[in-house]
């Protein structure tokens, strides 16, 4: 296995229980393609845990190679502590870990999320597994496994004609914290209470205001799907993009901007940019209209950690 950090325009390189079995076997040999959406570094030690998770995956036996799009230039320093943090410990030759760190015009602002997309469909035949990310979510090599598992699932029970009708989804969690207490040894009793908490989910009855079964048949009563299917992140096989992309009234791969209001088309009416190209543009009824699964057997599996755990704090204001 190899293990590479690259800045473009120059670069630095070096050489060198159940569910991770799950996940290793899965992940063998996989070729995975993660484009990170990071602005600047007010979000860095979420950053730094993305990608040690990612780095886990080629422990986990996948060659993944990860784009961080930002508009800040990361120093050498950085530079050089990424790289003694993630050198591959996989010695297969079916994996590898690399960065490349692509510098964009700070004014792209809030586009800077569809960047990835003209770079999944420039290598579309060169991986098998796409993921596009926030920079502040955790997605480990069991949330990579899982998604395979299942969309081989899926598949068996639609037939291939139909497979590029769904794609399956996470939900993002967050956990709790008191929000006016410092935890250390002396309060870290206030934890005591603290909890997962699915935040862009709080409607009620929670069933089936926001969650609810899969309204095609053959999937019903396997899967659900979130009334709010905004996760900051998709995954996606080779196929799949292929099949968006071809999909009428789809164009995946053509980036666009999210609609606007018709009397005030400046103000998004379903999301903003950043929504949009995580979430409204693929499962949005009016656009791609893939629906979203998420199986009820595995639900846990398919939850990834929104790692500022700030914005439960929000819900209802």
């Amino acid at each position: 296995a190899t293990s590479r950090l690259d800045l473009e325009g120059s670069s630095i390189s070096t050489n060198n229980n159940k569910d991770q079995q799950l996940a290793s076997s899965i992940l063998d040999g996989k070729r995975i393609l993660a484009v990170i959406a990071s602005f600047d570094f007010s979000q860095i030690p979420h950053l730094e845990e993305l990608l040690d998770s990612f780095h886990d995956m080629c422990v986990a036996g996948a060659q993944i190679d990860v784009f961080i799009h930002t508009t800040v230039p990361y120093p050498v320093s950085l530079i050089d502590l990424l790289n003694t943090r993630h050198d591959c410990t996989n010695t297969s030759p079916r994996s590898g870990f690399s960065i490349t760190i692509t510098l964009l015009s700070p004014k792209l602002r809030l586009h800077l999320v569809d960047k990835h997309r003209s770079l999944f469909y420039e290598k579309i035949d060169d991986y098998d597994i796409f993921v596009y990310t926030e920079d502040d979510i955790r997605i480990t090599p069991r949330t990579i496994a899982a998604y395979l598992y299942e969309t081989d699932r899926v598949q068996s029970i639609v037939g291939q004609e139909h497979a590029s009708d769904y794609n399956v989804g996470v939900v993002r969690y967050e956990y709790n914290y008191p929000p006016d207490i410092i935890i250390d040894d002396k309060t870290r009793a206030a934890t005591a209470n603290v909890t997962r908490v699915y935040w862009e989910h709080s409607w009620h009855p929670v069933i089936p205001k926001a969650v609810d079964a899969v309204p095609q048949k053959p999937l019903s009563d396997k899967y659900v799907h979130m009334t709010n299917h905004h996760q900051g992140m998709y995954i996606a096989t080779q196929f799949l993009l292929k099949a968006w992309k071809e999909r009428p009234g789809c164009e995946f791969d053509i980036v666009k901007n999210r609609p606007g209001m018709k009397n005030r088309p400046s103000q998004p009416s379903e999301g903003t940019q950043r929504v949009w190209m995580s979430s409204q543009h693929l499962h949005g009824k009016r656009h791609c209209n893939v629906q979203q699964v998420i199986p009820i057997d595995k639900f846990g599996e398919l939850t990834v950690h929104h790692l500022p755990n700030k914005n439960y704090r929000r819900v209802g204001r």
